[in-house]
């Protein structure tokens, strides 16, 4: 392995004041020092071995933040794998690829020589450069701002030189990076209801600009701890499989790629961990529960105890200490003023979008825009409850005085696998979380546990009841993807009709729509398409819908049998409007929906 050249830590006059932190919370917490911590790692390191940089991704300042710390630091610049939009973008495709980084496409298909060339250029430079490798193990940015599901295909590009032997150790370094507020927070709304994203252009760029002098909060960055894939596989793979077969074959064993796969989750969850929550992640989870507007010092007491919920849990809430709770919260207000406000009476309500409703005749998708965006902010808070939210939703939704235990984690994991593309689980690891979750809250949260069974009516109250509330729009949702599949159209031979993916989630999304004008359902939240898209990847995966190939193209329809089964269970979890009954015929095995929705 070649000599890697040696670098000066030298922070520039703005960092040494702090001067990444703006506004009146400046110097309020530790997080530059921490942060500079991380970066004596990453230099250290950088001597010795190749380094992955894997950020998390909600926005496309992500690009650029690494790029400036390490600037600032006087720390070589990344290498940024970029997707081929940015390239086509006058001067900053210039830019982007003169700062480091290198534009592939989004997917490769079955193009062998694409997926060739892109492994050789990658691990070259994982061989013989002295620059760490930046990219985002999520592979886009997430409109929702929960973390996506990994996606493996660069990182076992990357790894496979260790694979080989070709270098003695690979150093992953999760990244989280969050936002007081997200520069494209109407963008992703739009986005979610299924407004196509305006392709990208330095024109565009230009157009932009002037919301950079809105005040946008801060930007937190913390670096975890390095993993050192050498330390990481022990007894987990064997390299020397590998000494028997061409250095050129790109390949991994399966052992291989089951590590892969692994760290891939592993590095997701410590970014998971390590986000700092802002103020008004929790502020928007108790705005979402009163829509019709809080009182000020209602909204700070119900804040004050969420909050200590999250910090019990092991969230970092990023809440000033030397701040009044009242300062904080109308700071917060005051950032996000175009989302909420503080009326005359100290009251504080969401506000309407005058300026789209002007522009569109639809009512409905411009509040359901300004929804979405209070609930992007509530979604960074759901990573910290989710695990004890699927113990509190079949608690709160039991209608019997004990729940036995046994039951109980069978619950568990059904919501679990249902809610996987919602939010991320260590596969292989529900046993290990549901007993922590229980644990919390048998310890903090009032739940009371005799006779390996749940007290019912003892363990039901305002943590079991907030913390289900929460979570209920993504069952909703679901359930009525459940109900808009059974009542699909079946074709001359009785089979449903087959659709593709895209048309199944707009045509739920209608439905959903409907049911909101007509009142049967609240939550606007459920007409986002990547909710739709994700019940639809989930109930495929658990046997729900079938999937068929044709002309290339994925087509879809429900078994009807095992879908109906599901809708039944999510409406035990739930209290859902009445529609029409699907029943089942175990002898005939038909399936008949009453009436069509």
């Amino acid at each position: 392995m070649s000599m890697r050249r040696r670098y000066k830590m030298r922070p520039s006059r703005d960092c040494k004041r702090g001067g990444i932190q703006k506004g009146p919370y400046k110097g309020r917490y530790t997080s530059l020092q921490t942060l500079i911590k991380g970066l004596y790692k990453v230099r250290a390191m950088l001597k010795d071995y190749p380094i992955l940089l894997m950020p998390s991704h909600r926005s496309y300042l992500d690009f650029l933040l690494m790029s400036y710390v390490f600037y600032h630091y006087d720390l070589p610049l990344p290498v940024i794998a970029a997707a081929m939009d940015f390239m086509g973008m006058k001067f900053f495709g210039w830019l982007l690829r003169n700062s480091g980084a290198f534009y592939i496409r989004r997917s490769f298909g079955d193009d062998q020589l694409y997926w060739a060339v892109f492994t050789e250029y990658v691990q070259t430079h994982i061989c013989n450069g002295d620059s760490p490798i930046e990219f985002y193990v999520e592979g886009t940015r997430s409109r929702t701002q929960k973390s996506l599901p990994p996606r493996i295909g660069m990182l076992s590009a990357s790894l496979e030189p260790y694979f080989k032997a070709n270098v003695p150790d690979i150093m992953v370094v999760p990244i989280s990076i969050s936002y007081d507020r997200v520069l494209e927070e109407r963008l992703y709304a739009y986005e979610l209801l299924g407004v196509p994203k305006p392709k990208e252009s330095a024109s565009g760029v230009f157009k932009a600009r002037s919301i950079l002098s809105e005040d946008f909060g801060n930007v937190h960055i913390f670096i975890g701890a390095p993993r050192s894939i050498r330390t990481f596989s022990v007894s987990e793979v064997d390299r020397t499989a590998h000494s028997t077969s061409p250095r050129y074959i790109a390949s991994l064993t399966i052992q291989e790629q089951a590590l892969v796969h692994k760290l891939s989750y592993d590095v997701t969850l410590q970014q998971i961990r390590n986000m700092a929550i802002s103020p008004w992640s929790i502020i928007a989870a108790v705005l979402l529960q009163n829509m019709d507007g809080i009182p000020l010092k209602q909204l700070l007491k119900e804040v004050e105890w969420l909050k200590r919920q999250a910090s019990n849990l092991g969230a970092y809430i990023d809440w000033p200490v030397n701040e009044s709770g009242e300062a904080v919260l109308k700071h917060n207000i005051y950032i996000h003023k175009n989302i909420a406000r503080l009326s005359a009476d100290h009251i504080v309500e969401l506000i309407a979008d005058d300026s789209a409703a002007q522009q569109s005749d639809d009512h409905l998708m411009t509040s359901a825009a300004m929804e979405m965006m209070v609930c992007l902010y509530r979604n960074q808070l759901l990573n910290v409850f989710v695990r004890v939210a699927l113990i509190t939703i079949p608690i709160n939704s039991c209608d019997k005085e004990t729940l036995p235990i046994s039951e109980l984690r069978s619950q568990y994991s059904l919501l679990e696998k249902l809610l996987n593309r919602e939010f991320i689980f260590m596969p292989s690891q529900t046993n290990q979380d549901f007993e922590m979750a229980l644990a919390s809250l048998t310890n903090t949260c009032g739940v009371v546990i005799e006779n390996e069974s749940v007290l019912i009516k003892k363990s039901t109250n305002k943590y079991t009841t907030f913390f289900s509330q929460m979570f209920e729009p993504f069952l909703m949702g679901y359930w009525v993807m459940c109900r808009y599949l059974l009542s699909m159209q079946s074709g001359a031979h009785g089979k449903p009709l087959v659709k593709l993916p895209k048309a199944i989630s707009k045509e739920a999304q209608i439905l959903s729509a409907r049911l909101l004008r007509e009142g049967h359902l609240k939550h606007k939240e459920i007409l986002s398409l990547d909710m739709m898209n994700n019940s639809l990847h989930a109930l495929y995966h658990l046997g729900a819908i079938h999937k068929e190939k044709r002309q290339g193209a994925s087509y879809m329809y429900p078994n009807l049998m095992v879908l109906s089964r599901i809708t039944e269970d999510i409406s035990k979890f739930i209290e859902v409007p009445p529609l029409p009954q699907t029943t089942i015929n175990m002898e005939t095995k038909t399936v008949t929906v009453n009436a069509k929705l």
